[in-house]
């Protein structure tokens, strides 16, 4: 009980900033504030993170709303500022992103056509001995 009640202080206390007067602006800002990542906390989205500087983030932007940038500008604006780890869904344009976005497709592939290969030649290798004759296995 005591932890969500605790939770519930956290949240309102987070949220308590000014509101922008809008309420699909509003929607929007707070859409944004949830792919933002915080600087000061680890993984965790402007939206949730109750440190002085999520605070001036999500003020930012709002007030980058209420001047009515786009979605695609502010994310600029923030990973320029911040650097790309800022975006939980970074751009997978150049070769970082295909480097970062392709990398889990590559090792499933090379997963499964190890898995393929290690089968496939597990099974010609069959698990009973053939008898030798005694004149080729040689003399002891």
């Amino acid at each position: 009980m005591k932890a969500v009640l605790a939770s519930l202080l956290v949240l309102f206390a987070v949220e308590g900033g000014a509101q922008l007067d809008d309420p699909k602006q509003e929607a929007r800002a707070q859409d944004l504030m949830r792919e933002i990542r915080c600087v000061a906390c680890e993984n965790e989205p402007i939206s949730n993170s109750g440190s002085d500087i999520a605070a001036d983030m999500r003020d930012r932007v709002r007030a980058m709303v209420a001047d009515g940038m786009s979605d695609e500008e502010i994310r600029d604006w923030f990973s320029e500022r911040y650097g790309e780890f800022v975006l939980f869904r970074p751009s997978s344009e150049g070769p970082g992103g295909w480097l970062l976005w392709g990398t889990p497709f590559v090792l499933l592939i090379a997963g499964g056509a190890l898995i393929f290969a290690l089968r496939r030649g597990g099974s010609n290798a069959s698990g009973a001995v053939e008898p030798v004759d005694p004149e080729e296995a040689g003399s002891p």
